[in-house]
């Protein structure tokens, strides 16, 4: 009845389409060493420290020559977390 990613939907899975999510919005300005980072970071937020918790945002964002809606735009890694 609810679409996938909808808080109501309870037949999606909302982890993988959070880290699918969070993958694809990360490859575009954060390192590959950065995202993992992250990503571990966000997918077992319960563990995190208070530290961890407070530099969760903070970190070096890779800014491209061109625009994603731009043809010149090229992913520089593939990362794939859903393995």
């Amino acid at each position: 009845m609810f679409p996938s990613g909808h808080s109501r939907n309870k037949a999606a899975n909302l982890q993988e389409i959070l880290n699918y999510k969070n993958n694809l919005l990360g490859r575009l300005s954060l390192s590959e060493n950065d995202l993992k980072d992250k990503l571990n970071l966000l997918n077992s937020i319960e563990k995190a420290s208070n530290k961890d918790l407070q530099h969760l945002y903070s970190g070096k964002i890779n800014v491209k020559k061109h625009s994603v809606d731009e043809a010149e735009f090229d992913e520089w890694f593939i990362l794939s977390i859903l393995d």
